[in-house]
């Protein structure tokens, strides 16, 4: 079966779409530390419509245009850098996973511990947490108690990733 022209066409202007939506997101990412939301948007914007009208080979204008890092860097007003809000949340985001599976695996690995010894019980501390697992012939699990520190620990950590992956330094004034 083959496809019609139309198709083609379709799936040609298809893909050039998605190939544009990844350059401009990746632009974005970068032009995110160098200029001002509203203005990145409408850069963006307008370079979404310059490669749309583009009568050239989409792959020859995206070349011209260079890499997304270089092309931000020719934006950026005077090395001017700003926070990037969106890599803080994300850094933030992983660091919390990299908590939890960290702790997960410290009780878990207690819990398989106390298991092959049954029936016992293990108290431990895990950045300021209290852990406690047991096993018995009536059942098995885990638990934590520490007050408020299982709920500022984690706040710190993503905190300080955040501050960190935002380069927050950035916002302030140069003395």
């Amino acid at each position: 079966m083959t496809d019609s022209p139309h198709t083609k066409e379709l799936r040609r202007r298809l893909r050039d779409r998605m190939r544009i939506e990844t350059y401009l997101t990746r632009l974005e990412w970068h032009l995110e530390g160098v200029m001002p939301g509203a203005e990145r948007k409408a850069t963006a914007e307008t370079l979404r419509r310059e490669l749309m009208a583009d009568p050239r080979n989409l792959a020859m204008a995206l070349a011209d245009l260079g890499a997304p890092r270089v092309l931000a860097a020719r934006y950026a007003d005077e090395g001017q850098q700003r926070p990037q809000w969106s890599i803080g949340v994300i850094a933030a985001g992983i660091a919390l996973l990299a908590y939890w599976a960290v702790f997960l695996s410290y009780t878990g690995g207690m819990l398989a511990a106390v298991d092959s010894a049954a029936p016992a019980t293990a108290h431990s501390t895990f950045l300021f947490i209290q852990v406690e697992a047991f096993s018995s012939a009536d059942g098995f699990g885990i638990g934590w108690t520490s007050g408020w520190a299982w709920l500022v620990v984690p706040a710190a950590i993503a905190a300080i990733a955040f501050l960190a992956g935002s380069r927050v330094w950035r916002a302030l004034p140069r003395g």
